[in-house]
């Protein structure tokens, strides 16, 4: 089983900062899933919202400052990565799950990550499909998969169906989905028919992950530790 660390080791440190991801590493987690917005000056950088608010609050938007302006924001005295910083603690051994937020960031992101010779371990996803089915014909040497969250609601079947007709790496799959038993089972069928990939976000509940393990392929979490110790360390022998 894959497990990525979700924004890194975001349960105990501020999300999409260097040292959650380097920590989710140290513990042992497969790789890091994260999220990339483009600056005022064209730098990709590593941050979920598309604002401050949150996070340092301020009420400005990442896209309207330069990245040097962007640096004097601190994150509990972290800064704000570029998708540089973050691609060059990785090897080829680490999976990266790169979300694109913004798609005017997506060619410059596919450049970033061919220049660091990791597309063969990287996994591009986006809650925008249009984006992702444009750059499947584009770039069909690399990977990609569909996000879906809310969308799910309407006409799951449909959606699911629709999106596989483009030949996904993967498919993004909300935990939530799982309450539905029916509706999970024949998704996962047509997921497993079209030989894509199942990836779960995000994930911190060990008992669930228990009930879908057979169905998964890798576990987007918060909670980096708790599944790095359950799914990835020997077990001690019980007496022992």
């Amino acid at each position: 089983m894959i497990v990525l660390g979700h924004r890194g080791y975001s349960a105990r440190y501020v999300e999409n900062t260097m040292i959650a991801f380097k920590k989710a590493l140290e513990l042992g987690a497969d790789g890091i899933e994260l999220d990339l917005r483009g600056t005022k000056d064209g730098r990709v950088v590593v941050i979920h919202d598309e604002d401050l608010k949150r996070l340092c609050g301020v009420d400005v938007k990442v896209s309207d400052l330069t990245f040097e302006e962007l640096k004097e924001y601190k994150l509990n005295g972290e800064t704000i990565p570029t998708f540089e910083e973050v691609l060059s603690i990785l090897d080829d051994k680490h999976i990266l799950n790169a979300e694109i937020k913004e798609a005017n960031v997506a060619e410059r992101a596919l450049q970033l990550i061919d220049e660091f010779r990791l597309t063969d371990s990287t996994v591009v996803s986006s809650f925008d499909h249009e984006l992702i089915a444009r750059l499947i014909r584009k770039r069909p040497d690399m990977k990609f998969g569909f996000l879906v969250g809310e969308e799910l609601r309407n006409d799951p079947i449909g959606l699911i169906d629709k999106l596989l007709q483009h030949k996904p790496y993967s498919m993004h799959l909300p935990h939530q989905l799982f309450d539905y038993p029916m509706v999970f089972r024949k998704i996962v069928k047509m997921i497993r028919k079209a030989g894509a990939k199942i990836y779960v976000w995000t994930l911190d509940d060990l008992k669930k992950y228990q009930r879908i393990e057979k169905h998964i392929d890798a576990v987007i979490t918060n909670q980096v530790e708790l599944f790095v110790n359950a799914l990835k360390k020997p077990q001690r022998a019980e007496g022992a």
